[in-house]
């Protein structure tokens, strides 16, 4: 079903009749005379608009009717008022045309098919079958492209006879009651039912922002035109509170970025050596302790140290100990000890593990594992004997 109504994008008004009313789960589905609104298909998505002010929630074509979904009900016959949003339309006719150009540029330059188009707020994809594609190739194409908006070739819409389509377009595509052919100058002749700009001066710029490889091809991306306006406004104020934080100007903020890295990872190696040296000093200071086990509770340290800690003073001073961090409302608890003094470390953790809901494990010279904090934890190791681990 062909709609001429949509051959004009700068169409966003027009005056038609109710004709049908149908309702579904307390909105109404409206069908009318004729209408200027713009329904998905081809990986364009709807328009945005209201009938006498009413939002136009969905839409789609019915029993060969074209129906647009309400809120409210309007009664059938009345004359009602239908407007489009301009501006998410002709940013979608941009890009759409856009796509058209980038896609018959690269067929006749490449002899290359497209494959798929995807849409975002942002950037869209074209996927073609390339076996190879390179930044040259993406700097040729957005010169081409945008050397050809200069030139402002006219998009037309046409509605040849069949005869007159076979000398452009394959005879399989064409099984259709009326054809619709979007033509870009001289250089696209395309079968298509969506919206364009009426020239390509419309587009105003495409920019080409990457490419990258796929199963079946590259993917290019690129913007255009009112959307690449945007994507540079957000960009740049992005850009702006980057270089207000660091304090530079936006051709050095990754001069400042990779600054701040290597300042953080200058930081993280003197924390590093802070945490070996609080060890090794909390080692010799724990093994001067007279008790036949280390016992002692953490409110500082970290799970990979703590271990470090109790595999020094079981290895290098050659004492069993039990250790604990307390890390907000959980624990975890270490439990190390040299061979030579028969303490079963995994046996031990099991004990206590089973009785105060911890999780974890080891064997026999080191284990450990945590679990929710309790005073009643913390007295019970504090009583622990080495009889006890025996």
């Amino acid at each position: 079903m062909v709609n001429k109504l949509l051959d004009n994008c700068f169409t966003t008004e027009y005056s038609t009749v109710i004709t049908d009313i149908e309702e579904e789960q307390g909105d109404y589905w409206h069908a009318c005379k004729e209408t200027i609104y713009f329904m998905s298909k081809g990986g364009m998505a709807s328009d945005i608009g209201v009938i006498n002010g009413l939002p136009i929630k969905n839409a789609r074509i019915k029993d060969g009717k074209q129906w647009h979904l309400l809120e409210q009900k309007i009664e059938v016959g009345a004359n009602v008022v239908m407007s489009i949003n301009l501006h998410e339309r002709f940013r979608k006719c941009q890009i759409h045309t856009a796509q058209h150009l980038i896609s018959a540029l690269l067929h006749n330059v490449y002899q290359v098919e497209t494959i798929s188009h995807h849409v975002s707020d942002d950037e869209n994809v074209i996927e073609f079958n390339f076996d190879h594609f390179n930044d040259k190739m993406a700097k040729e194409l957005m010169v081409l492209c945008n050397g050809l908006i200069r030139d402002d070739l006219e998009v037309s819409i046409l509605y040849p006879t069949k005869a007159e389509a076979a000398k452009f377009v394959n005879e399989k595509k064409l099984n259709h009651d009326e054809i619709r052919v979007v033509r870009i100058g001289n250089i696209d002749y395309n079968l298509c039912g969506c919206m364009h700009v009426p020239s390509l001066r419309y587009i105003q710029m495409i920019y080409i922002i990457g490419f990258f490889k796929t199963t079946r091809g590259y993917k290019i991306r690129y913007a255009c035109g009112d959307q690449l306006l945007n994507s540079i406004d957000q960009r740049y104020k992005t850009l702006d509170e980057a270089s207000n934080i660091l304090a530079t100007s936006h051709l050095y903020v990754n001069t400042g970025i990779n600054k701040i890295i290597n300042a953080n990872k200058e930081l993280a190696k003197q924390l590093q050596d802070s945490k070996h040296r609080y060890i090794l000093l909390c080692a010799d200071q724990l093994s001067k302790r007279e008790d036949a086990i280390i016992k002692e509770k953490f409110h500082d340290l970290d799970k990979k140290s703590l271990v470090s800690l109790a595999q020094r003073i079981s290895i290098f001073y050659e004492h069993p100990c039990i250790l604990f961090t307390i890390l907000d409302d959980s624990c975890h608890l270490v439990i190390a000890a040299p061979k030579r003094f028969g303490m079963n470390c995994k046996s031990v953790f099991t004990t206590i593990a089973n009785q105060f809901q911890l999780k974890g494990g080891g064997n026999e010279t080191l284990a450990q594992g945590g679990g929710i904090y309790t005073k009643e934890l913390a007295d019970y190791i504090n009583n622990i004997q080495l009889m006890d681990t025996l």
